[in-house]
Order: structure tokens, then sequence, then C-alpha cells
């Protein structure tokens, strides 16, 4: 991560808010966030214009089954496990042994390697700097796009068709987009993933119910994005 790409770390932070930059990625963008009074203000920029949006969300209580194990972990041995279910006692003895085996064997014989994905992010934005879709693509041929609450389906019907602009050539439609905060996830070629690192922008255009019926866009378009590296 570089500091002072300010376009990439807007964007960063808003996939920290929203919930979608998971895993080491989300690890290192908080150790980085520690020392940054920028990348802090970003992130609060982001946590307000959200808000609204978590408040309109109807509450939901977790299951009892999370209340007892968070008990568990910070009290251990003060809470009673729930009564297992017979059919989980009948045969554990006969393969408990077997199994703690087998996971020594392939912790010796096989320890795979640490997996880095890189991956690229975009906020596609309203005229009014209000953030409709989140846009995560990975090298691993994976492309994910979160759609924020404000965003309603199309007039008359239409569809929102999200376009890749290579450097060369004509845009390539990679799908419809979701809206509502409705959420889509779409297997990329390997010729879309290397246009995609190439280029780095995209496009959405308003197209008729399914979309484009000529494989190109053929309504306005509306908003475009460029993607950043992570």
């Amino acid at each position: 991560m570089k500091p002072d790409n300010y376009e990439r770390n807007h964007a960063l932070a808003a996939e920290y808010v929203v919930g979608t930059l998971q895993g080491a990625a989300r690890q290192r963008f908080e150790c980085w966030m520690m020392t940054s009074s920028r990348l802090r203000r970003q992130v609060w920029y982001w946590e307000r214009r959200l808000q609204p949006f978590n408040d309109s969300l109807p509450e939901a209580s977790p299951p009892d089954a999370v209340w007892h194990a968070i008990e568990q972990r910070l009290f251990p041995g003060t809470v009673e496990p729930a009564a297992p279910r017979w059919w989980q006692t009948l045969t554990a003895w006969r393969w408990s042994a077997g199994i703690a085996m087998l996971a020594v064997f392939a912790l010796l014989v096989w320890t795979p390697p640490p997996t880095v994905v890189t991956h690229y992010v975009g906020v596609v934005q309203s005229q009014q700097a209000e953030p409709l879709w989140l846009v995560n693509a990975s090298v691993d041929h994976r492309l994910s796009v979160k759609a924020m609450p404000p965003v309603q389906p199309a007039d008359g019907g239409r569809d929102y068709q999200l376009w890749l602009l290579p450097e060369s050539g004509a845009p390539v439609s990679l799908a419809l987009l979701p809206t509502g905060g409705a959420q889509l996830k779409v297997d990329l070629s390997d010729q879309q993933v290397r246009e995609l690192l190439q280029s780095r922008s995209l496009a959405i255009s308003l197209e008729p119910a399914g979309g484009s019926p000529t494989g190109q866009p053929t309504g306005p378009v509306v908003y475009q994005t460029r993607l950043v590296q992570m």
C-alpha cells in the first residue's frame, strides 16, 4: 500500500467500512490506519456517509448458540456446554484418535505456502459523491460488485450494465449490476483479467431489460470508475 495514493486509499477505506475488505488485507489496513491520520479521516468519512444506511436496516439478534460460544471463550469452565446429540457421541471414541493422527500426518507431509492475492477496488459514485457500487476484482478471476442501498432499479425496466474498457478495442460486457444493497459475483476469463489489469477502467450504461442486445453499449453511459490496486 502506498500512503500517497489518495484514490486507492479512499476506495480501501470504503471497502473497510462496508466489510468487503477481509482477511490479511483487512489486518494490514488496520495496522496502517493506526499510523495514518489521513487514512483514519477517510474511514470516518465513509462511516458518516454510510451510517444512515446502517440505521435503516432492521436489528437482528444472534442465536443463543452464538452467545453460548462467546461465554465459553470469555469464561472457560464456568459455562456448562450444551448437551451433545446422541449421534455425536455414539461413535466419537472410535474415530477421534484416527483424525488426530491424520491431522499430524497432514501437517508433516504437506504445508501449503501462504497465498497472496492481489485485489483491485473501485467506488462508483454519483455526481453528489454518493457511493453507489463497490467493485472488487482479483487476479484469481473473481469480480464482486456490491450495490449500496440507495441504488434503485432503473426507470422503465432498464438494467445497469457493467463494461470493461480495454486500452484498445471495443468495451467488454461483464455483468448486469445489482441494486438495493444486493451483491453480485462474476468469474472472469483469462482475457478479461489481462485487459482489466491493463486498463482498470469500467463504465456503466443503461440498457434494455436483460442487457444490451448487440453486445455493445446501446444506452447512455451514466457512470465510470477506475480500479486501484490494494
